[in-house]
């Protein structure tokens, strides 16, 4: 529970009635407020929410039109919320390599006149990265490759991603998009600007999940605190492809760096790495496993 509220209005100033609240429910506006929790004895550290909107969503064709960063304070070890540095924030344009297709204009209201000539100067970000201990997007997967095309500040940084940390489905939400989410805790954003989606993942970070029982924020530092393994499935069978479907892997397309293979990322590489050999390759062979831990998860950099 936070000190401090993200709405402007109690829900006494909003609604008079006996009807009993099991048979309905109030969804208001965001409004973040300056700080969530006022500190106590902890050790203060800095974070930042990250959004980009882009051409599209494919990270080796589309580029960025327009970046945002939101700073915050947080406490550890409590993992309280404190302040929220929207004085320090950013928000920009930029004109991309290619023109922003009519679709993504649709989504996002960025034109390609409104881009025009628009640039982010590395200088700008470096001031709002410096001294920043983790970077979270709510899908840091898209977000992190497509920052680090552009801005080197971004890679030697532990990053988080609200999307993928928590198990949304087993924490009683039918869909972890970041509207969705917030509807479900009782709030609406305006979508599909990047700025306003960064105040929107910040306020995610504040709830409580149902079910664990934790902030948001709280069961994502966990997350990101442990390693993982990335396992590729060199030279597997054709015809064990659906199996391998069957449980989790995904291909890799043979135009990206070091393609054409079936991976997964796991905990448990020396479990995956047992059923690989004994249902996949039906021997014991060299399999490929790399570390993988917020340093260069999510980034493109792990297929080096």
């Amino acid at each position: 529970m936070n000190q401090y509220s993200h709405y402007k209005n109690n829900l006494e100033e909003i609604i008079n009635t006996d009807v009993d609240k099991s048979n309905w429910k109030l969804i208001r506006k965001l409004h973040l407020p300056k700080k969530y929790n006022d500190p106590s004895n902890g050790e203060i550290k800095r974070g930042i929410i990250i959004d980009v909107e882009a051409t599209g969503l494919s990270i080796g064709h589309d580029d960025v039109i327009q970046l945002a960063l939101l700073p915050f304070e947080y406490e550890i070890p409590s993992g309280k919320i404190l302040s929220i540095k929207k004085e320090e924030a950013f928000n920009g344009l930029r004109e991309p390599r290619i023109p922003i297709s009519n679709e993504a204009s649709l989504i996002t209201g960025i034109t390609n006149e409104m881009v025009k000539n628009k640039n982010i100067q590395a200088e700008e970000i470096e001031k709002v990265v410096n001294n920043v201990d983790l970077i979270i997007a709510h899908n840091a997967s898209y977000d992190r490759q497509m920052v680090e095309q552009h801005w080197e500040c971004f890679k030697n940084i532990s990053w988080a991603c609200t999307f993928k940390s928590i198990n949304w489905l087993q924490e009683g939400f039918g869909s972890a998009k970041l509207e969705n989410l917030g509807a479900n805790y009782g709030w609406f954003y305006d979508g599909h600007d990047a700025f306003n989606d960064c105040e929107a993942c910040l306020a995610l970070l504040s709830e409580t999940l149902p079910k664990k029982n934790i902030t948001v924020f709280s069961a994502l530092r966990e997350y990101a605190s442990k390693p993982s393994f990335l396992i590729k499935a060199i030279d597997s069978p054709y015809n064990k492809r659906n199996i391998l479907r069957r449980k989790g892997y995904k291909w890799r397309p043979a135009d990206l760096l070091n393609g054409k293979v079936w991976w997964t990322e796991t905990d448990d590489y020396e479990a995956e790495v047992k059923w690989l050999n004994e249902e996949v390759y039906n021997r014991e062979i060299n399999i490929p496993i790399k570390r993988i831990t917020a340093l260069n998860r999510y980034s493109d950099r792990v297929w080096e």
